[in-house]
């Protein structure tokens, strides 16, 4: 195959990247290579079909600060350099800046005069202050790989405007967010709604056919504040037929439920594996809740607002910061706030209309901003910098 050879070093194997690299190997004009770092990591194992796809898993450790709430491995894998020359990339992605994996590629590419791009979810909302010495030990540890990047893959705005400062760099950014497979989603939605098919999975789970839901999807732990979520619709005004349906699990489960105190409204599912009927819970909720401290990205927001719902997000989760329209497809709610997530709430169960037309508005963002989108703007960009080289 003729064209430019370009070369995608991943972290390890996720749903929400997992459309965009199948698109990108299907529309790149040369040779494609996805290289991962890890098969996976703990709690985020997934069985994914990566068929169709040229692949490589590299020999390598990865290690997690015991304190660290957000889950966040190292990797190190020693052989990076050697899989590059081998293969002879045109242009590389490396995902992020984090890793010293990451760190052996980009001399790589230095040394050897390949351009290379860098993923990015940090913002300045979930990071140091651009001040002090934390701020100054992250640009010399890391300032350096972002200088020698030939263009940023960022998520959106914040995350470009976080690469521009901690370089610092004028290279040009392309957008890429985070975005999940949304065809299942969207089909699923479509397929309930045509099918008749909502009744049954209310039965189901034990939820009332006219009851309003506010849908939950993520590990029980500090870093997801679910406990203000609970107080919250616990607050709410005119909620007595509602329903709060948290699907996940994690150490913050028994401390929400005495939190619940026994309320019937609110249901615990803990981890489900049909990721088909969760699709179809996003599509029939009246508002998904996020309440996280810190999120450098959180795919639940892209899903849900494929899946035609708003989202009701705190202002520390990137996806929301990026997609969501304040009072237009969903609502931002300063992180903490547990009053401005219960107005939210009052908000769209005052006014089931609203509620709906900020779905459409949401899945209209979501699918825009999808993986077409996401994929055009890196091709774009590793060619741009392919013919400059």
């Amino acid at each position: 195959m003729s064209g430019p050879r370009l070369y995608y070093l991943d972290d390890i194997p996720t749903p929400y990247r997992l459309g965009v690299q199948k698109l990108i190997a299907e529309r790149w004009p040369g040779e494609f290579r996805l290289g991962f770092c890890a098969e996976s990591e703990p709690g985020r194992e997934w069985t994914l079909d990566y068929s169709g796809i040229d692949t490589e898993f590299l020999e390598g450790k990865q290690y997690r600060r015991p304190s660290a709430g957000n889950p966040f491995q190292i990797k190190w894998n020693p052989g990076v350099a050697k899989a590059l020359s081998a293969w002879k990339p045109d242009v590389v992605i490396l995902s992020g800046y984090a890793h010293p994996t990451m760190w052996l590629a980009a001399r790589w590419c230095i040394r050897n005069k390949v351009p290379y791009a860098l993923t990015c979810e940090t913002s300045m909302r979930s990071s140091v202050s651009p001040s002090g010495w934390r701020w100054n030990l992250k640009r010399l540890i890391a300032g350096w790989v972002v200088r020698g990047m030939a263009f940023g893959l960022p998520v959106g705005r914040e995350a470009a405007d976080y690469l521009r400062k901690l370089g610092p760099t004028d290279a040009p950014m392309h957008y890429f967010p985070n975005t999940p497979d949304t065809a299942p989603i969207v089909a699923e939605a479509e397929r309930l709604r045509t099918s008749g098919g909502e009744p049954a999975l209310r039965e189901k789970l034990g939820i009332a056919s006219d009851s309003p839901v506010f849908l939950f999807v993520g590990r029980l732990i500090d870093a997801k504040r679910p406990l203000d979520m609970v107080r919250a619709f616990l607050a709410a005004k005119h909620a007595e037929n509602a329903t709060l349906l948290v699907i996940g699990d994690g150490p913050l489960m028994e401390a929400m439920k005495a939190e619940a105190n026994g309320d019937p409204r609110i249901l615990f599912t803990g981890w489900m594996k049909d990721m088909q009927a969760i699709f179809g819970l996003m599509s029939i909720s009246t508002a998904m809740i996020l309440p996280s401290e810190s999120e450098t990205w959180g795919a639940v927001v892209n899903e849900t607002m494929a899946a035609g719902t708003p989202v009701i997000s705190s202002d520390r989760v990137g996806a929301a910061t990026e997609l969501v329209r304040d009072g237009e497809n969903g609502f931002l709610v300063p992180m903490g706030d547990v009053p401005g997530y219960t107005r939210a709430m009052e908000t769209l169960l005052a006014d089931p209309a609203l509620a709906r037309s900020m779905g459409a508005a949401a899945h209209d963002v979501a699918i825009a901003q999808g993986e077409a989108f996401a994929t055009a703007n890196l091709i774009a960009g590793a060619q741009a910098a392919a013919g400059r080289s």
